[in-house]
């Protein structure tokens, strides 16, 4: 007999929204981040489960993204421009998002 599971709608939304964010700064400043803004609302990161660097067409590294899950378990993805020194949210996965 076949066990049927209702899984949560993951429900994934773009972003590219200027955030601010407390880093841990070890070796490198802004090395990863360890909360961050939005809506007036701290979020903080549970865990990073992913981080890669992004380049441009010469191969310079154009930012640092981080995919993060928050404390209200949803996943957001997170980028760190070193040039400009700026943070932005570029994605959000809503796990337990309602259809």
């Amino acid at each position: 007999m076949l066990e049927t599971i209702s899984l949560p709608a993951v429900v994934c939304e773009r972003a590219e929204l200027p955030i601010a964010v407390k880093c841990y700064s070890g070796f490198k400043l802004n090395e990863r981040p360890l909360s961050f803004f939005l809506h007036d609302r701290e979020f903080t990161v549970m865990d990073i489960e992913g981080s890669w660097f992004e380049e441009d067409e010469a191969g310079n590294t154009k930012c640092t993204c981080f995919r993060v899950r928050a404390d209200d378990g949803d996943l957001y993805l997170l980028g760190y421009d070193e040039g400009s020194d700026s943070w932005s949210l570029r994605r959000i996965w809503r796990l337990g998002a309602r259809s």
